[in-house]
């Protein structure tokens, strides 16, 4: 599973970043899964060592011109090539009615089968090797995260310990591979989970954008190998971020904690950061890094390849980077030192985000993420949201749900 960055800007493409696009590699399959496809997408991919020949499956989150526009043109390229034989893409509802209008309207005539399918929260896809699953994320329209599982492999046989037994080649190997007991003419068994190794782990995808803080993407990144969350503003920005419903640096972090992957990767950066600005995406990085030690920038053209079996790289300890201060320990949020004062009653179910940073001294995605798990009526009394966010001085206010 190799992952290549194609477009790693927000809105617009910059100088240095164009607009969003992912490609996974499938090597062992010679295959290419595009998630996203913005403007110029096609360009990027001829700057870069993939082959559009091998494009076999796309995934698109949302409508938004800056994840679309460039589906298009890479779909006519693709036939005018001649290298393709079927493109399966998948989509949010209208995604259909736009690739049938553009169609239309353009007079082109694609000479391979193209499928398109209206995705909607669930398993998008699955051939028993790999398995797509999509959530319902928080933007303005309609938008998805996707996730990409690999199936776990059985562990090595070990034929030469087999041949050293004396069990004879044919048809009671694969059954030994298969972990079965067998039993040989001359009385003796064998079990064959004591000739292979353990079952190798498949690794894991996860891409999430456009989005604000919500639940769902933490739930649909839980421990996998590689997040890929966008990072539209800084942490400064916060603010902006709820009002467009855009993630910051801060809370692409937080969902990467509370999932426990093993690695963040940020992208769908705000042009406001480009080289010469106040802010650089660097400042950006710091903030994540921050709450999720293991955090990365994407870059357009960055080439990643998932390890098998990669160890967690986080640090034990991280802290938020404002006062309000959570400790993540691989995920488990404990209390550190919080200035204790008396605040006045806040109804949960009533409050804004503003007051609830106001009144707990919390920062911006953590009053956002209780708020949503209230409307979702995940916790329904004091003890429960004691629970579910330890750091927080529960006991200096008076709580009404």
């Amino acid at each position: 599973m190799e992952i290549t960055f194609l477009g790693t800007s927000s809105g617009v493409p910059t100088r240095t970043r164009n607009v969003s696009s992912v490609a996974l590699r499938l090597p062992q399959r010679k295959e290419i899964w595009l998630f996203d496809c913005g403007e110029a997408t096609q360009h990027q991919l001829l700057r870069s060592d993939l082959r559009t020949s091998q494009i076999r499956r796309i995934f698109i989150t949302h409508m938004h011109g800056d994840h679309i526009f460039g589906l298009m043109g890479l779909l006519a390229s693709c036939g005018l090539a001649g290298t393709v034989s079927q493109i399966d893409v998948y989509g949010p509802p209208t995604l259909d009615r736009y690739i049938a209008s553009c169609l239309r309207w353009s007079v082109m005539r694609l000479p391979y089968k193209l499928q398109v399918h209206t995705v909607e929260p669930g398993e998008v896809f699955s051939d028993g090797e790999f398995t797509v699953t999509c959530r319902l994320l928080h933007h303005r329209v309609p938008a998805f995260g996707y996730r990409v599982t690999e199936s776990d492999r059985p562990g090595r046989f070990h034929v030469e310990k087999a041949q050293a037994l004396g069990i004879p080649f044919g048809p009671l190997y694969g059954q030994l591979k298969q972990g079965k007991t067998i039993a040989l003419a001359d009385g003796r068994t064998f079990d064959g989970r004591d000739f292979c190794d353990p079952p190798q782990r498949g690794r894991s995808m996860v891409y999430c954008t456009d989005t604000v803080f919500c639940e769902s993407a933490v739930e649909l990144a839980q421990q996998a190998d590689v997040l890929i969350h966008e990072a539209t503003f800084s942490h400064q920005e916060a603010d902006l971020a709820f009002a467009r419903l855009h993630s910051t640096s801060t809370m692409a972090a937080q969902v990467a904690a509370f999932a426990q992957v093993k690695l963040l990767f940020l992208t769908h950066f705000s042009a406001r950061y480009a080289p010469g600005n106040p802010v650089q995406v660097e400042d950006l990085l710091a903030e994540a890094q921050a709450i999720f030690p293991n955090t990365r920038l994407a870059r357009d053209f960055l080439h990643y390849e998932i390890p098998r079996d990669a160890p967690q790289d986080n640090p034990a300890v991280a802290t938020a980077p404002e006062k309000g201060d959570i400790l993540i320990n691989r995920g488990e949020e404990k209390t550190v030192a919080v200035a204790q004062k008396i605040a006045p009653a806040i109804a949960i179910n009533r409050a804004t985000r503003q007051q609830m940073q106001q009144k707990l001294g919390i920062d911006a995605a953590t009053a956002n993420a209780i708020l949503e798990r209230r409307r979702q009526q995940k916790f329904t009394c004091l003890e429960e949201l004691e629970c579910l966010y330890p750091q927080v001085a529960w006991d200096t206010l008076n709580v009404e749900f």
